[in-house]
């Protein structure tokens, strides 16, 4: 322990008192406890928020294959899409599938995505027919953190298609196709 040297004000004299909390050789026991605490903490809250940053990006994946897969249906429903002439008898620049993963608003969705359409059967209607049905499928794969196995994010809409299918064609099988 240190002694060191105070004046008490009362009594008017100097008066020898012993610091056994402060000075070189007597630190704070707890002063390195809240660093300890903080470093013990840090890696599972980083943890926690890189965890919630990939969730928001699977939901916003998740968001976007939706919204092109309801656009795509829409789209194979009326046998046009943007980009594509209004004359029949011209051929589209691009296929269907090609412009909806285009159409994709973030890059690793554009990049990683598998657009796929199909005709589900039905017994009243023939393959790519008026009244008929026509389905979008997206496919993406997505890794949540890296600590886990990547899973496959899905959209598919059904539609009623409105106009023959002539600019399009189906990459699935019809009985493969499902209702």
């Amino acid at each position: 322990m240190r002694e060191r040297f105070v004046v008490d004000k009362r009594r008017d004299r100097i008066v020898r008192r012993r610091d056994d909390t402060h000075g070189p050789d007597c630190s704070d026991r707890e002063s390195g406890q809240a660093m300890v605490e903080f470093a013990l903490v840090l890696f599972p809250l980083l943890l926690l928020v890189a965890g919630i940053l990939h969730f928001g990006i699977g939901l916003n994946y998740w968001l976007d294959m939706n919204r092109l897969s309801n656009q795509g249906a829409r789209w194979a429903a009326v046998n046009r899409w943007p980009g594509c002439p209004a004359d029949q008898s011209q051929a589209c620049p691009t296929t269907l599938q090609a412009y909806i993963r285009n159409a994709a608003v973030s890059q690793g969705l554009r990049d990683s995505s598998t657009v796929t359409i199909c005709f589900p059967q039905d017994s009243a209607y023939t393959a790519g027919s008026v009244g008929g049905p026509v389905k979008v499928r997206i496919t993406s794969p997505f890794r949540l953190v890296r600590l886990f196995p990547s899973f496959t994010l899905t959209a598919r809409t059904t539609m009623r298609l409105e106009q023959k299918a002539t600019r399009y064609t189906a990459d699935v099988p019809q009985n493969q196709c499902g209702t």
